[in-house]
Order: C-alpha cells, then sequence, then structure tokens
C-alpha cells in the first residue's frame, strides 16, 4: 500500500477528476488551478507519482499527465490512505488533518445535526469547542461548518455539531450567469451608473469601451466617491480596472474559489473567445444551492 502525503493525495485525486471530466491527457496548469497551488509544485509532485507508477505522461502540444490503473485502485479501495482526502480548516488556516470518512447522523433532529470524523494527522492542532471548516468532499463536493464537541485519538475520530451544510452541484458557470447584461461605458457618470444600479437592483456591472471589457464597477466604487464628495465623476474614475474573468464552461466549484481568493462578490463571464456574455454573482451560487 501506497503511503501518500496529504498533498500528493491532492494532486492525485485532482488528476484523476479531470482525466475523468475531460477523457484527455491533463496539462499540469489544470491541476494547479484546480487545487490552488503553484504549477512548478504540482509539476514537482506529479513527477514523484510517476515514479511510483501512479502517472504516466507523454510530451508535445497534446501531451500532458494521466493516472494509471493503479492510481484508480488506490483511490477506490476502501481502506486506502487517500479515499475522500478532505481538507480541514479552523480559521482561515489549513491543518495538517486529512479527513478520509464523514458521517453524518441526525439530519432530522431539530435539534441540529452531528459529523464523525475519520482522521488522520496531527490532533494536537484540534481542540474540543473549536470551529471547524471541511470541504469540497471529492465527487460529492460536500461542504461543512461545526464545532468540535469529542475528539479521539486512538479511533482517529472528531465528532462535530454541524452549523452548516452545503452541497456544490456539479453545473456550468454559464448555466447560472445573468446574460441579460447591464453595461456602463467608461465616459458616463457615476450618478447615472448609480440610477441604473438603483433601478435594476444590481450592485455591479462591467464597463466596456468599443466591444473591450475595460473595468467593473460596484457599489462599493459608488460608495467610496460619495464618502470623497465625488458625484460628478465619471465612471473610469472609480471603476476597478483589474477584471477577473471565467469561462463560461468552467465548474461554479472554480468561480467559488476565485470569489473567495479575490474577495469578490461577482466574475464577468466569457465565451471561448474571450467575449463577454455574462455576470455571475454570489446571489446566483447561492439561489442554485438552495434550490436543490
Amino acid at each position: 500500500m501506497y503511503k501518500l502525503t496529504l498533498t500528493q493525495r491532492e494532486v492525485l485525486m485532482a488528476l484523476v477528476e479531470l482525466y475523468e471530466k475531460h477523457k484527455r491527457m491533463v496539462k499540469s496548469k489544470e491541476v494547479a488551478e484546480l487545487i490552488n497551488k503553484d504549477e512548478g509544485t504540482v509539476r514537482n509532485i506529479i513527477s514523484g507519482l510517476k515514479s511510483i507508477g501512479l502517472v504516466e505522461s507523454k510530451t508535445g502540444p497534446s501531451g500532458g499527465y494521466m493516472p494509471t490503473l493503479k492510481a484508480f485502485e488506490l483511490l477506490k479501495r476502501p481502506s486506502a490512505p487517500g479515499l475522500g482526502y478532505v481538507r480541514v480548516y479552523k480559521g482561515d488556516v489549513e491543518l495538517n488533518l486529512a479527513v478520509i470518512n464523514l458521517e453524518l447522523l441526525d439530519l432530522l433532529n431539530p435539534e441540529g445535526a452531528r459529523a464523525v470524523l475519520r482522521v488522520t494527522g496531527d490532533f494536537s492542532q484540534v481542540s474540543v469547542n473549536d470551529k471547524l471548516r471541511i470541504g469540497p468532499t471529492p465527487y460529492s463536493r460536500v461542504f461543512l461548518e461545526g464545532v468540535v464537541t469529542h475528539i479521539d485519538v486512538v479511533s482517529g475520530q472528531i465528532s462535530l455539531y454541524v452549523t452548516k451544510l452545503a452541497a456544490i452541484p456539479r453545473e456550468y458557470v454559464g448555466n447560472i450567469a445573468s446574460h441579460q447584461l447591464i453595461i456602463l461605458t467608461p465616459n458616463q457618470k457615476l450618478q447615472e451608473a448609480a440610477k441604473i444600479f438603483y433601478n435594476n437592483r444590481i450592485r455591479g456591472a462591467p464597463v466596456m469601451d468599443k466591444g473591450r471589457l475595460v473595468g467593473v464597477l460596484t457599489a462599493t466604487d459608488l460608495a467610496r466617491a460619495i464618502a470623497e464628495g465625488r458625484t460628478d465623476s465619471l465612471v473610469k474614475d472609480y471603476m476597478t480596472r483589474e477584471t477577473i474573468t471565467i469561462r463560461e464552461d468552467e465548474d461554479i466549484l472554480k468561480a467559488i474559489k476565485l470569489m473567495n481568493t479575490h474577495d469578490i462578490g461577482r466574475l464577468i463571464v466569457v465565451d471561448s473567445t474571450g467575449r463577454v456574455t455574462g455576470v455571475i454573482t454570489r446571489t446566483d451560487i447561492l439561489k442554485r444551492i438552495s434550490g436543490l
């Protein structure tokens, strides 16, 4: 049985997920983007996985990496250490713990649900009453938050009182994004933009100049202009020029990661040619999740 590190497990599971999704060789850049790690680090880890027969590679423009049958057997074997590896956070700090099994209990109990985690790693990082965040789980893509109620180091189990629980569906960004675009221009007055926001009940809009995306104006930008007494300014004076975009054929889980990484509430949606086709917001994603 292979004894993989937490990072090796994460990279291998990401490679398997991407290979099963696209049915082709996977680039190291794609793995790095999925798990939010440096591409050079990912390549080094994949090289190590290749040396123990878990990954095959092919050079050239159409080349990349693919998991071997041994990798599939390792991840899908019930006793495999890499099965169901899930990140664990306390606040914003990722702990050196790996959840290898998750069981939800008392989902219908009006007093709240409980979760029992089978965990490997450093138990000294966790105490009773700590608030933990776990997820997403592979395949089922469950996120949960909870308060630690019991720790059993001997059996490798942690019990939680669940305070938040959500499952992220597999959905393309383009399927839930708003395609009724409300577009601003750089030379519009902020007062006019504020009226557009109010009348359409939106909190942000892309700024386009001759068909080219040049920025985003948000309600926060408008508030800053008001605070500075510059309500007579133009959109281009207060818009955010660094725009974060996402392709319409990407998974909404990537949209969530981008929003969290950049601390923003909306992303501009583009097609394969880079043409702006819509906007996706946190509210769009929450509606999709709550509608399940």
